[in-house]
Parts: structure tokens; sequence; C-alpha cells
């Protein structure tokens, strides 16, 4: 996007660049009793676990076992993060009982094919019109060949992968022992499943190891948003206790669009005005951020003012606005900031929110005008 005019009436303070793309700050003066910390880029880390049934690649309308690969939702959703370039922030995690699991239902599938096919051999042999049928192999190994597909697979994808500690063995079985005893409809994901006419009376332990897996996967602490993609619905009494433990925000989605539409409100804006951010993310932005700070000394509280002892820059950037043309103003830009001020009330140590709006005259040169708060510095 090209420069924007602004008003020759409005005269406003910049912070001016020089030709070595450093800038050139006002003069301040120190505030020898406030001590500046700054935080590194604080975008929102995501996690997105797949459960089996959200990863399982089909061929002719049944389990494909020919090769490895996951199924469309895996696809679309690992499409989305490298074409907007999201791999830092957002990760994808799968359960190694999921790629176990995926591996028995390759085996399976194939072994049933095979005696299908040999019963379909004995049926058609002798017709005049068909030549002679080989047998497949019987000595094929199978899972030795789905195995080595599965290493090639994964060998080319970043995922982690989720695993139930040994030490965390015990506390896993009391976990699934208590919801086995719990009532029906409270019991979940401990239930049977059914697939048309067949039952399956180890879908709910298999699910369980699942979440359980998710329960005690250690690097959770490293995310601010887990998103559990499966098309069951027994998880749905797990959320409470996912909270419980951890304390992020957690959601359970049915499909693949459903995870976009999540990822698109979480990112849309760093997607949309990446370069803004990547400016407001760069050491010279903060620098100028912290020099801001460094000149006000108490903070404005219900009436009260408070001495300020120190300040956080916690999120350079949470947001970016374009400020549509008026009369008097030609588009500009904000950029959002998150502080930190740390104060003493009544011998209490304190913190308080404070949102920064830094004013851009435009995107070309980035020259800043202004930066203002929503509570009173001063």
């Amino acid at each position: 996007m090209g420069r924007f005019k602004r008003s020759k009436s409005k005269k406003r303070k910049r912070v001016e660049f020089n030709k070595s793309n450093t800038m050139a700050m006002p003069e301040t003066v120190p505030n020898n009793t406030t001590s500046l910390k700054t935080s590194g880029t604080r975008r929102l880390k995501t996690l997105i676990v797949f459960d089996t049934n959200s990863l399982r690649s089909t061929e002719a309308g049944d389990v494909a076992y020919s090769f490895f690969a996951f199924g469309r939702p895996f696809q679309v959703v690992e499409e989305f993060i490298l074409e907007k370039d999201l791999n830092e922030d957002i990760h994808i995690a799968i359960p190694n009982w999921a790629i176990e699991e995926l591996k028995d239902q390759k085996q399976l599938r194939y072994k049933e094919d095979i005696k299908e096919f040999e019963k379909l051999v004995t049926r058609l042999s002798g017709m005049p019109h068909i030549q002679e049928i080989a047998i497949p192999d019987a000595t094929f190994d199978i899972s030795g060949y789905i195995q080595q597909k599965s290493e090639e697979f994964l060998g080319t994808k970043t995922i982690k992968l989720m695993d139930i500690p040994e030490t965390l063995a015990n506390t896993v079985l009391q976990n699934m022992m208590q919801r086995v005893m719990k009532e029906e409809r409270a019991k979940h994901p401990f239930v049977h499943a059914k697939k048309g006419n067949k039952t399956y009376k180890d879908a709910g332990f298999k699910d369980n190891l699942i979440w359980e897996s998710l329960l005690h996967f250690p690097e959770v602490e490293n995310y601010d948003k887990v998103i559990f993609l499966t098309g069951d619905s027994d998880y749905s009494n797990c959320k409470a206790e996912f909270a419980e433990k951890w304390n992020k925000h957690f959601i359970i989605v049915s499909d693949e669009n459903n995870v976009i539409a999540e990822l698109k409100r979480d990112y849309g804006n760093y997607i949309e005005e990446r370069a803004i951010h990547d400016f407001a993310e760069k050491e010279y932005f903060r620098d100028y951020l912290s020099d801001q700070l460094k000149v006000k000394t108490e903070i404005a509280i219900n009436g009260s003012n408070f001495k300020i002892e120190n300040f956080v820059i916690e999120n350079p950037c949470t947001l970016v606005e374009r400020m549509p043309p008026s009369d008097e103003e030609d588009e500009y830009i904000i950029i959002h900031s998150q502080i930190i001020i740390h104060f003493t009330e009544v011998r209490v140590k304190k913190q308080q929110v404070v949102m920064a709006k830094t004013q851009l005259a435009d995107e070309e040169s980035m020259e800043i005008i202004q930066t203002t708060y929503d509570i009173e510095l001063i």
C-alpha cells in the first residue's frame, strides 16, 4: 500500500527515521525509579490435537493400506498453517496411540480384503473368459510394510507426538477406572462405539488412551489455546477435566472447517497486517515504547495517583487498525500494545494492564506520530 497524504493543517510531533533505519528518539528524562523490562514476541500460541478419526486416510471408500498418510482434515489444516506462515505460532500434536491405531486399522483391513479376495478367486475360477488369478503371497509382511511407510511419512512432517509417560501409568489407570464406575451419561469417553451393525467394545478404551495422552502432555503448558479435532461426541464431558488441570482455553471441534474458522479469528489481523506486526516486533519499536514509558512516573487509577515502580511491554502488537479518513485526517494506522504497570497501593504490590495506541503516518514510511494510553500515565 502506498503512502497516505496527511492534512497539512494537522501538525504532529513525529519520531524520525534516519537512513540506517534506526529511530532518532526525542530527548527523554531518565526515570530512576522505573526498572525497564520488555518481553519478546507474544502472539497467541495454539496447539491443534488430532483424534484418530480425523487422521484416517481412505481409498475406494475404506481404510487405505498401500500407503501411509493422514486424511483431508490434517491436510487442510497443515496447508493453512504453511500457506499463512504460522508454523511458529501454531503446532500440531498427535497421540502416539492414534498412530498405532491407524496402523492396526490398515493391517486389519488388508487381512480382511485378502480373505474376501481369496473367496472371490475361488468363485471366479473356471470361468472361460477369466484368466488365472494369482493369489497374493501369504507370507507378505504387511505389518513391516505399514511400519516402513509410516516412518517415511512421519519423517516428512513437523508434528509433536504425545505419549503417556511410564511414570504416570498408575495415575492414568486410576483415572480410567473412575470413569468406568461413573453413570453412563457421565462416563465419556469410556463408552462403546457403533459403526453400521458392528459394536466396538474397545472404542472407549482407545478414546481414553488418546484423551489421557492429551491430558498429561507436558508441552500444553507452552500454549495459550488447545484445539481438539475429533469426530466423536464422547469427549464432550472432558472439557471441565482439562480446564481443571491446565486452566487453558480449550475447544473441541468436529471438522477441519471449524479449525480454520477458529484460526482465522485468532490470527486474521496478523495475516492481513503482517508488515505492521513485524515492524512492531522489532527492537527499535520496543525501544521507542520504552523511552515513552520511562518518563512516566505515576499511574492514575480511580481518582488516585500511584508511583510507577516498573513496567513490562507484554505484547508490542496485539492489534493493527487502519483508521478511515475524515474531513480533518487522512487514513492512518494504529498499533495496539499491551503494557503491564507495577505499583504499590497500601503496601500491596499490584499490576495494571494498560493498552497503548501508537499512531503511524502510513505503512510505507512507518513514521511514528504519537502514543496514547487507555489509562492516564503522568
